[in-house]
């Protein structure tokens, strides 16, 4: 059974209705202003059920979290992107194409904003563990602005598995390393996969092995080290740059 998420907000929710990969109900306070009735539009054409509630129900229904007048309990249609790792591969770029291997990251503020950033640099997938992993939820929906709806997602058992069945589909695996080499002296042109790991443990020992090689931010700073996803932006930029993508 496709599980059923809960998401408030204007924007991530027109994100999310705008994608087309929902079904669901979009509960909206009764006598919505304009703004909220710009989302009932869109519900209505997406297909999505709407309707109009007690401002008490839709307190209840969101656990009383601030949701100005709009909440959207739906699930993501069977056929909707990103449900295999194979459905990623085959709709991923033959040339240049760029997946994201995300190994403990538990932060959802930091999951929606590296989710964010996919969706800026374009990124083909980004793969995630069912376990040691933050899960797609309403904080990292509003964290990504929206953008959970655009980029491809596949929820793995096992990252080390997905990795290997990528390198079988000539993907060139880099590890984000604090050690690693400077990553403007990598080639990174070509199929690459950015595994990137938590800020406390990086990345696992057995997911590092899986490696070809481990990159670096070249940084001169005091502190020790980037946000993770601070880290994720920067590093897609110069795989992009690269790869002279456009």
């Amino acid at each position: 059974m496709t599980p059923v998420h809960t998401i408030l907000g204007y924007h991530p929710i027109q994100e999310l209705l705008k994608s087309g990969n929902v079904a669901g109900t979009l509960y909206l306070r009764r006598r919505p202003e304009k703004r909220l009735l710009e989302l009932k539009r869109d519900a209505e054409s997406a297909g999505v059920t709407v309707r109009e509630i007690d401002a008490a129900e839709l307190d209840r229904r969101s656990g009383k979290r601030d949701h100005r007048g709009a909440l959207l309990e739906y699930r993501f249609l069977q056929k909707s992107k990103g449900n295999s790792l194979s459905w990623i591969v085959e709709n991923s770029r033959s040339r240049n194409s760029l997946l994201l291997v995300l190994d403990g990251i538990t932060d959802p503020h930091n999951l929606g904003a590296i989710i964010r950033s996919a969706d800026q640099f374009y990124v083909d997938g980004i793969i995630i563990s069912s376990r040691r992993s933050a899960p797609v939820s309403q904080v990292t929906a509003a964290s990504s602005a929206g953008a959970v709806s655009h980029v491809p997602l596949c929820v793995v058992p096992n990252l080390v598995r997905a990795v290997k069945e990528l390198k079988e589909q000539e993907y060139w695996v880099y590890g984000a390393e604090m050690e690693g080499r400077n990553l403007t002296k990598e080639n990174l042109i070509g199929k690459v996969v950015l595994i990137l790991g938590s800020e406390g443990k990086g990345i696992s020992r057995l997911l590092s092995e899986e490696c070809d090689s481990h990159i670096a931010i070249p940084a001169f700073g005091h502190v020790d080290s980037f946000n993770v996803s601070v880290a994720a932006g920067i590093i897609m930029f110069e795989i992009r740059r690269q790869q002279n993508f456009e």
